[in-house]
């Protein structure tokens, strides 16, 4: 819990909750298409053992496979899209905590 709590605090769209303004917040996954779960975890393990903020933390655009990026990216300019041409304002779900926020502040 008080790790999930701590990455709230960290994070800019937990700001934004804290008011009742709903955020999208994305992350990737672990899982490779090609390789397999269990590989798509090794890599990220490595990753943030042996390179995350650390010297050897560099871009090796020949080594880096961006298919999985350009998907998400399709997708979050989809959503974007089709906000930006609602005439609705993103709601929250039955029962959040922010929902009650978001009321309170449309009041």
């Amino acid at each position: 819990m008080w790790q999930l709590y701590y990455q709230e605090l960290r994070s800019d769209h937990f700001n934004f909750a804290k008011v009742g303004i709903p955020a999208l917040y994305t992350e990737t996954g672990d899982d490779n298409v090609a390789k397999g779960l269990a590989w798509g975890k090794a890599q990220k393990e490595d990753y943030t053992t042996n390179r995350y903020h650390a010297p050897a933390d560099n871009f090796e655009p020949a080594k880096w496979d961006f298919s999985g990026m350009v998907e998400d990216l399709r997708l979050l300019f989809s959503v974007g899209y089709r906000l930006s041409n609602e005439t609705t304002f993103p709601g929250w779900k039955e029962g959040s905590e922010f929902k009650a926020i978001r009321e309170k502040s449309m009041k």
